[in-house]
């Protein structure tokens, strides 16, 4: 099933970035696999008894959903992604559990249509709305009263050196921290993500600070694998894409340089930071 957006609104996440991240999806679960026991610890305390409906925002490859429909295999969940591509991958890999649906398309339109839900979670899939109020309303009001949603996103640029020490690298220069656009750091600064809750008439909301070991590459040839990754994906990417091809060999050798510096026995570990955050929708 899918839910279309027009096709001049259609986001670069639905096309070709969404492609790149289910090439690279296996990279990107190792990288986010410390942070995952966090995320799915502060839905267990949230999750209601018994049978429950949920939904989940910007499922990418449906590693989080699998683990929620094994620990909860009464509940009834619903997983999106705006990515055909990667939404595919999540069926795939969730044929077996009956109690999962995949749907590709928009977040905002698939909740109104696939409401109301118990329970709203994703795994750093809610930085990326172009109207992050408008947003977090729409899932506020495909929620039953008391419902939880729970999301993990990454702290401030410096505290994920993966990125900003990467991305200068790939510059050759300090680049500023990213602001509140659409992005993996949208939701760095708590304050904004508070005055967004509120703003969407969501209640309780509250974060949790989560530092955690980022793995970009391991085994034999873990350095060459966290240089691909991260030149693949993130920020750094961004970067490499904007220079001229004549300048991009110097940038990756720059990046190599920051890599090889986080390689420690068999794989490259950066130090990260994530919030968790919880709110609930207001009882009526």
């Amino acid at each position: 099933m899918s839910a279309e957006l027009p096709a001049a609104a259609t986001p670069e996440w639905a096309t070709t970035s969404g492609d790149i991240w289910a090439r690279r999806w296996r990279d990107t679960d190792a990288a986010l696999d410390a942070l995952s026991p966090h995320l799915l610890s502060a839905v267990a305390d949230c999750a209601p008894s018994g049978p429950f409906e949920a939904f989940e925002v910007g499922c990418g490859p449906g590693t989080t959903t699998i683990a929620m429909a094994d620990r909860w295999p009464d509940a009834t969940i619903a997983a999106c992604d705006i990515s055909p591509a990667l939404a595919s991958i999540a069926e795939h890999r969730t044929a077996d559990r009956p109690n999962v649906r995949v749907l590709a398309g928009d977040a905002e339109a698939i909740a109104a249509a696939e409401g109301p839900f118990d329970l709203i979670y994703s795994r750093h899939g809610v930085m990326f709305f172009p109207d992050p109020v408008r947003a977090f309303r729409t899932l506020r009001l495909a929620s039953n009263p008391g419902a939880s949603m729970i999301f993990s996103c990454f702290q401030r640029w410096e505290l994920n050196p993966w990125a900003s020490k990467v991305a200068d690298a790939a510059a050759g220069r300090v680049l500023p921290s990213p602001g509140r656009e659409p992005s993996g750091f949208a939701f760095a600064d708590p304050s904004h993500v508070l005055e967004i809750f509120g703003a969407s008439g969501w209640a309780e909301a509250e974060a949790a600070p989560v530092s955690f070991r980022y793995v970009a590459g391991a085994g034999k040839h873990a350095v060459d694998d966290a240089l691909s990754f991260l030149a693949d994906l993130g920020p750094a990417s961004r970067v490499l894409q904007s220079l001229p091809e004549q300048e991009r060999a110097a940038a990756l050798e720059r990046m190599r340089h920051v890599i090889e510096q986080h390689f420690e026995s068999a794989a490259v570990v950066f130090p990260a930071a994530a919030w968790i955050w919880r709110a609930k929708a207001p009882q009526k």
